[in-house]
């Protein structure tokens, strides 16, 4: 590397791999927290849960629909009832699924400071967050540089895109190991084996809405949207 150069992604672990999106676009119509009103919340948690269906592959599958079902409760009931943030599920579930809201450094820091110390702070073109590791930001040639400090040594790398920063954070702060992924069986839980034969019947029950009219009309409409046709929709989906 020649002096004064900056590494790119690949000088940090957290930015050198592929499993985040890395200058994916945002969508600009969708609000932010802190909601000005109701309707604002309503068309986040909307567009949260049309993003999530696009994302399954298949009838959908029951645990989309259970999560699209979780998701609508957590909609403003009326009007007047206006919570300025997101709930901890839809901020989790956002996080997970790069959801591509229009997030600002700023606006995602402040979502996710209920989150706790080591969370991002700052402002402008300077963010640091962690604690052993810690991070630091700065904006630098349209994208950003990434410094990693960790018991006296520092590693660096540089982020491309503008709206990089916010897809690290996402990573970084969302949950990628639910239980039952990545753990150690739980004596609290019940095993797969115990719960196989209902499981089976769930599967078997919601194989049976498959054909309905409105799940056919619903993946014509997302497989359309995801290749790029015509956008059309019936008046069910």
């Amino acid at each position: 590397m020649s002096r004064g150069a900056r590494p790119g992604r690949e000088g940090l672990s957290e930015t050198s791999g592929e499993d985040v999106p890395w200058g994916r676009p945002a969508v600009d119509g969708i609000p932010l927290p802190p909601f000005r009103d109701a309707a604002a919340h309503r068309s986040y948690v909307l567009s949260l849960q049309t993003f999530i269906a696009l994302l399954d592959e298949g009838e959908p599958a029951p645990t989309t629909v259970a999560l699209l079902a979780a998701l609508a409760a957590e909609m403003p009931r009326n009007d007047a009832e206006v919570p300025a943030l997101l709930s901890p599920l839809a901020l989790g579930v956002s996080l997970s699924t790069f959801f591509p809201a229009p997030w600002t450094p700023k606006a995602l820091a402040g979502a996710l400071a209920v989150r706790g110390p080591f969370t991002p702070r700052g402002g402008g073109g300077s963010w640091a967050w962690g604690g052993d590791p810690d991070y630091r930001a700065t904006i630098h040639r349209g994208g950003w540089s990434i410094e990693r400090h960790e018991r006296g040594s520092r590693t660096r790398a540089t982020l491309a895109h503008e709206g990089d920063l916010v897809l690290l954070w996402m990573d970084m702060f969302r949950n990628r190991f639910p239980y039952p992924i990545a753990h150690m069986p739980s004596t609290l839980a019940e095993s797969p084996a115990a719960l196989a034969v209902a499981a089976r019947a769930t599967r078997g029950a919601h194989a049976a809405n498959t054909a309905m009219p409105y799940l056919q009309n619903w993946r014509a409409e997302r497989d359309r949207a995801l290749t790029g046709g015509p956008e059309e929709h019936g008046p069910l989906r």
